[in-house]
């Protein structure tokens, strides 16, 4: 039998797991009887183009795993492999499946649906394929009978194994972002995730010598950043601080270079003792993304999130105040009894913590989280991903301005290039930040299409001066942001205020001062002053070079 597996990534940047994972069981369970291949597809790429690779594998058995992303591309490839082979047995998997049986069997021509983990059940469904077995005897098997659908629960999930990144998964990398799972589950219930459904509760862990013994080995492997997928990486104190040191250590040794070890943590779960040891890391080493969510107290109520705010916020005071690790936040608009006021109070408090990243983000009513489930007077796109288009405390035309407001935090504060004119706007003004990015996001909306980083630059510029931020002093610091991200020392039109010939002059003074630099990047300011970007590399956290002054 020849098994065909994909994961329909969402960008070549991406790597999908879950065909590894299934491919090293069926290999070991099956291993004469079955031959398998991994198709490495991306829903971005044409349909006929997708087809004509899964073709040329020449599969038997057909399995895709399903997620939010690639819903919609998969159900169009499969009626097409179905309409080319209709002999092919189609077998889905994955999330989307395991929590909509009904809808994905009713949707797409799959023949067999997996709910659960794989491992286990599509070994054993193969094997009965072969051998003529009932496959409503398979953990996790659903199909369709002549006197209705078969719906089998959700297979239990194995602990994660380190053996499944091996020479065919490296060579699949290709310099891509390593996604790696050390523990699975949640240790959580909250309502708006499926990790919050009983069959994810309970969490599975690699032995901890093994999990470091992998993560020092991805950590060589070449790629700049090791994604590391556990739904909460820090729900083990001693565990996670033996991770910590661990990897710490390896970098110590020169054993790992200047790779990122990214990973979801709660943050309130971190003790003195390892935030301790987090401020002792080497700058960019780790890189945490804490989901706060909402900061108004009935809004986590009804969402099922315990947790004491006084302790998180500490908590991630002082993870950002060492300056050595990059820390997102996520804040999600749409949930249960937040309006417009208290989720732009969310918003101040979450930005006034200071993160490197703020993510903006909506509510999807995914399938297997509670929030799907239940009616609560939310309305939300039936397609894919599923997100929210209003509540009973926000209207649709509230969640449009919101999503005008996440556009801008993420080309301005997230990007980083804007820091020092944030703050001086902020500063000047009196708004808040909330404010701000409600008028930033409505400036950019007027304009369709992308936006390159000068029409972005001017676009800033034009808005902080219609409030009177003062224009020499925005001018100076965004010429300042410029060259701290850009050592080219290229300054857009908007920028462009000093005399060609004294730029020059300048220049030639700085050469004259530091002579090991050949040409340097130079721009005058409105007090006099030269400033000159002579960095080579980027802060390995702020992603920004450091600016010096003549």
């Amino acid at each position: 039998m020849r098994l065909t597996l994909t994961g329909l990534a969402s960008q070549y940047i991406h790597m999908p797991l879950a065909p590894f994972c299934l491919k090293k069981a069926v290999d070991e369970a099956l291993p004469r009887q079955v031959t398998t291949t991994i198709c490495d597809l991306n829903i971005n790429d044409a349909q006929e183009d997708l087809l004509a690779r899964i073709m040329a594998t020449e599969p038997d058995v057909l399995g895709v795993c399903l997620y939010v992303w690639n819903r919609q591309c998969a159900a169009s490839l499969l009626r097409r492999v179905k309409a080319l082979r209709p002999e092919m047995t189609v077998i889905v998997g994955g999330p989307e499946a395991t929590f909509s049986v009904q809808e994905t069997l009713a949707e797409m021509p799959a023949d067999y649906l997996l709910r659960g983990a794989g491992e286990e059940s599509l070994p054993a469904l193969l094997h009965c394929l072969m051998d003529g077995g009932d496959a409503a005897e398979v953990p996790g098997c659903c199909f369709r009978r002549a006197e209705g659908l078969h719906i089998a629960p959700p297979a239990p999930a194995p602990a994660p194994r380190a053996d499944l990144y091996d020479e065919g998964w490296h060579a699949s990398l290709a310099g891509r972002m390593a996604y790696v799972e050390t523990s699975r589950g949640c240790p959580f219930s909250c309502a708006f995730c499926l990790s919050g459904s009983e069959c994810s509760r309970a969490v599975r862990f690699m032995p901890q010598e093994e999990a470091l013994a992998l993560l020092i080995r991805l950590g060589k492997s070449g790629c700049d950043t090791v994604k590391i997928i556990d739904r909460t990486f820090n729900c083990h104190r001693e565990r996670t601080h033996f991770l910590l040191q661990g990897l710490m250590d390896a970098r110590a040794r020169g054993e790992i270079g200047e790779v990122c070890y990214h990973m979801e943590v709660a943050a309130d779960l971190f003790d003195d003792d390892a935030l301790a040891l987090l401020a002792q890391a080497p700058a960019g080493l780790f890189q945490m993304e804490a989901g706060l969510q909402s900061f108004h107290a009935p809004t986590l109520e009804a969402c099922d999130r315990r947790t004491d705010m006084a302790r998180l916020t500490d908590r991630l005071t002082r993870l950002i105040a060492p300056g050595n690790i990059h820390l997102h936040i996520d804040l999600i608009a749409g949930l249960p009894q937040e309006d417009f006021s208290t989720f732009g109070r969310s918003f101040n408090q979450a930005f006034a913590l200071q993160p490197h990243q703020l993510q903006l983000g909506f509510l999807k009513c995914i399938h297997g989280s509670r929030l799907r489930r239940e009616d609560w007077g939310q309305r939300f796109s039936p397609d894919p991903p599923y997100e929210v288009l209003s509540t009973p405390w926000l209207t649709y035309g509230e969640l449009r301005r919101l999503h005008n407001a996440a556009e801008a935090v993420e080309k301005i504060h997230n990007s980083g290039r804007f820091a020092l004119a944030e703050a001086l706007a902020l500063r000047e003004t009196g708004l808040s930040p909330f404010d701000l990015y409600l008028l930033l996001g409505e400036r950019m909306a007027r304009r369709q299409g992308r936006w390159s980083l000068d029409a972005l630059t001017a676009m800033v510029f034009d808005a902080l001066r219609s409030l009177s931020v003062p224009e020499d002093s925005l001018k100076d610091a965004m010429i300042l942001d410029r060259l701290a991200a850009d050592n080219t020392g290229y300054l857009p039109p908007v920028l462009q205020h000093a005399d060609p010939s004294a730029v020059k002059k300048a220049a030639r003074a700085v050469r004259e001062a530091r002579p090991e630099v050949r040409h340097p990047r130079v721009a005058l300011l409105s007090d006099g002053r030269t400033a000159a970007a002579l960095w080579t590399q980027k802060h390995p956290v702020t992603q920004r070079g450091e600016v010096v002054f003549y």
